[in-house]
């Protein structure tokens, strides 16, 4: 018998039960839009559940991820992208949960801005940071993408208290993840975040890259992700 590869059989079982959450979500999703339609459940405690499965689920894609990243067989699939719609259908996807919440979102994007990106990397992205946003914020969130230079910026700004003084700044993949096992953090979020900005780099060397600031438009926290442009 084969000796036992054990982050194989582990990247397997993340990759199982990602399908299952995504099954549980789709559910979830219906029950939700059926309680729009004749109230007759706890719609509070429905859409808890579908955030917390939703954080379960990320985590699963974060790790999967990284287990390929470290692996060397991740490879991005680039393809022009319209930044306009990426925002929107995440937030269209999310509104029921933002509904529930309360969370106002706002998206500002020229509807006519392509780039080059793995929608799928950088949705993913959205999913941990929203998701994180929304956990946080007070009651309103905005979403936007605009260029700068030759770069495509994406903003996630929000009405919260604003993110701890040890996070700000730029954040490099080579930090690695922050544990504090007192605030149950592991740092993977957002080193996931940094690894998905460092997949996109540009011919001449340089990669794209996180950065984390408070005071931003709406006062509170500012999640901004920074991306150059890519050949096809």
């Amino acid at each position: 018998m084969s000796k036992l590869d054990f982050s194989t059989v582990l990247a397997i079982s993340i990759h199982d039960m990602k399908n299952s959450l995504n099954l549980l979500l789709g559910s979830l999703d219906d029950l939700l839009e059926a309680e729009q339609q004749r109230p007759c459940v706890d719609s509070e405690r429905l859409a808890l559940l579908r955030y917390e499965v939703r954080r379960v689920n990320d985590t699963l894609i974060q790790l999967l991820a990284l287990y390929r990243s470290v692996k060397g067989i991740y490879q991005p699939q680039f393809m022009p992208v319209s930044v306009h719609d990426l925002l929107e259908s995440y937030w269209l996807n999310n509104k029921a949960l933002m509904d529930y919440r309360r969370v106002e979102c706002i998206v500002e994007c020229d509807p006519d801005l392509v780039w080059t990106l793995d929608r799928y990397l950088v949705n993913s992205l959205l999913e941990n940071v929203v998701n994180n946003t929304v956990r946080y914020t007070r009651q309103r969130i905005h979403m936007s993408a605009r260029m700068d230079g030759h770069w495509l910026v994406i903003r996630v700004d929000d009405d919260g208290p604003g993110f701890p003084k040890a996070m700000l700044g730029r954040q490099a993949l080579r930090e690695g993840a922050r544990l504090d096992p007192q605030q149950g953090r592991t740092g993977l979020g957002l080193y996931f975040c940094a690894l998905v900005a460092d997949l996109h780099a540009g011919d001449d060397g340089g990669s794209g890259f996180v950065e984390l600031s408070n005071g931003g438009e709406l006062g509170g926290g500012c999640f901004t992700l920074r991306l150059p442009p890519l050949p096809l």
